[in-house]
């Protein structure tokens, strides 16, 4: 009576020497020596893929403890429908097998759906060689159960190795660079990984007052990082190298628990926000801008914060140098706060401490930003100097585009109250005054932008000459527009092309203004005309 000699851990060579004399076996051994050879090369679900090797050799065990009952009967079919199995097999596990690190990684639930698939076609196959045994399935089902758990540690130990391996990150950084998805996944499975360590090893939250400021405890000890601390820094600097080689920025949105403010005061602020400085991940230097129009105990709160998440979503997406890139929101420092990176000042600040510096070379940059977000379809509802920041490589980037329409869909026209109180009717076109729909458009930032024009020029508010807004208000509704400016340092940059140009973007009618589009090359032509 034959015996099961064939065990778990038994090897290929073993296994052909104990079929030899099984006259269909042989082509059987073959191919579950290139099934075996392959899955040993797939670098994750390492168990799984032992799992299918032994479900695999226990189709062949069966054949070899049937060998007598099998010659001169029908089941030579039954073995070459088996055999065709392993061989289909064999096709799905090998295109894994000589995979990178970083697309088997990026690629791990195919990889887990066609294990999958391979165990149940080797289930069907030894069902139709009645093999189906109650209590060997039983266990089957345990030793899948076990295999999951170790398989998610192993699968998280992979990540691990993968994010802190230099020439892996490289790799992720040159399929960037050709086009590939492979740095943001990478990006994403980094901050889901330190999501989970910080849960493994939770550190306690820092407490902050609703205006963001935070509660500071000293320190009570000096003691090592622990391993899992050690990890948190290597995963940290890998996430950082990646964001500095790719300039993307991170794929979850919500960065609790990876900003940190670096100082309780803040550095600018105005009725309706405050601006701190932090670090992500320890190192990168960021903006941290809290709303204060919507308490973090307000009902609203958390429709402001899944609104948050899901236009910063869209705008991450925006790929401009003179866009402003938005990290992510900050949801349990008090207040929610909106993290960006960190620029030098605005526009209007810039030039004062630059004096030498061109206004018009400033203005094109924020031009090209301006059509760029129109050609993306979205409007930036805010526009002026203290919304275009300014690098301390001298980027001009345009911020808070689009701020103005999650404020007023989040918590009603209350939002377009406050900022209507914090002097933006000055850079208001006459439509957003007037009626029921104050919605900004296209049309209106074109009009604001004409207004930053005027104010970066003058280094006045638009409208200087009025010390009310009210009376900005009345002469909008009039017509009247802001008198042209004829200080001695002002003079020679407004040209009277410029000036005309100036007139257009503020036509009382919205289809008589110009397009984005159509300003840089104008104040391209104005400023090699200052030369």
């Amino acid at each position: 009576m034959p015996t099961n000699i064939i065990g778990p851990t038994l090897g290929a060579a073993q296994l052909a020497a104990t079929l030899s004399g099984v006259p269909f076996a042989a082509g059987g051994v073959m191919v579950l020596q290139l099934i075996h050879a392959a899955c040993s090369q797939v670098s994750v679900h390492k168990q799984k893929s032992a799992q299918l090797v032994q479900r695999c050799t226990t189709l062949l065990t069966f054949i070899n403890e049937q060998s007598s009952l099998l010659v001169g009967t029908d089941a030579t079919a039954s073995f070459d429908e088996a055999e065709a199995v392993l061989a289909s097999v064999h096709r799905r596990v090998q295109k894994w097998a000589h995979c990178g690190k970083v697309k088997v990684l990026l690629n791990s639930a195919q990889i887990a759906r066609d294990l999958d698939k391979c165990y149940a076609d080797v289930d069907n196959a030894m069902e139709r060689l009645h093999v189906a045994n109650p209590v060997a399935m039983l266990r089957m089902q345990q030793r899948s159960i076990d295999m999951m758990k170790h398989h998610q540690a192993a699968l998280e130990e992979t990540l691990q190795q993968l994010l802190i391996s230099p020439r892996e990150i490289e790799r992720a950084v040159q399929q960037h660079i050709s086009g590939g998805n492979a740095a943001y996944e990478l990006m994403r499975l980094g901050q889901e990984r330190l999501v989970g360590l910080r849960e493994e090893a939770p550190v306690p939250s820092a407490t902050y007052l609703s205006d963001g400021r935070q509660v500071v405890e000293s320190p009570t000890s000096s003691r090592p990082p622990s391993p899992i601390t050690t990890v948190q820094n290597q995963i940290e600097q890998a996430l950082l190298d990646l964001h500095r080689l790719t300039n993307i920025p991170p794929t979850i949105p919500i960065l609790n628990n990876q900003v940190k403010k670096t100082d309780l005061t803040s550095v600018r602020g105005g009725p309706y926000s405050q601006i701190f400085e932090g670090r992500w991940l320890g190192e990168k230097k960021v903006a941290l801008k809290t709303l204060r129009i919507v308490d973090e105990h307000d009902p609203k709160a958390k429709r402001l914060q899944l609104r948050f998440e899901h236009e910063i979503s869209v705008w991450s997406k925006l790929k401009h140098e003179n866009v402003l890139t938005m990290l992510g929101v900050v949801t349990n420092m008090g207040s929610i706060h909106i993290v960006s990176p960190w620029q030098l000042d605005n526009v209007r600040n810039y030039r004062r401490e630059n004096p030498d510096v061109n206004p018009l070379n400033l203005l094109i940059q924020a031009a090209k930003g301006l059509e760029y977000l129109h050609s993306q379809q979205i409007v930036h509802g805010h526009l002026k100097c203290t919304n275009m920041l300014v690098s301390e490589e001298g980027v001009v980037t345009l911020s808070d585009f689009g701020l103005t329409q999650v404020l007023t869909d989040v918590v009603g026209k209350m939002a377009m109250v406050v900022l209507t109180n914090t002097s933006a009717v000055r850079w208001h076109a006459p439509e957003l005054n007037q009626g029921e729909d104050t919605t900004p458009t296209m049309a209106s930032d074109v009009f604001a932008f004409g207004m930053s024009v005027l104010e970066l020029l003058t280094m006045k508010p638009p409208y200087s000459n009025r010390r009310r807004d009210v009376s900005v208000i009345r002469d909008l509704t009039l017509g009247v527009l802001p008198p042209r400016p004829d200080e001695p340092e002002v003079v020679p940059w407004m040209s009277d092309s410029l000036w005309e140009m100036l007139n257009t973007c503020w036509k009382w009618n919205p289809e008589e203004r110009l397009l984005a589009k159509e300003l840089p090359s104008f104040l391209a032509s104005e400023s090699s005309s200052q030369l």
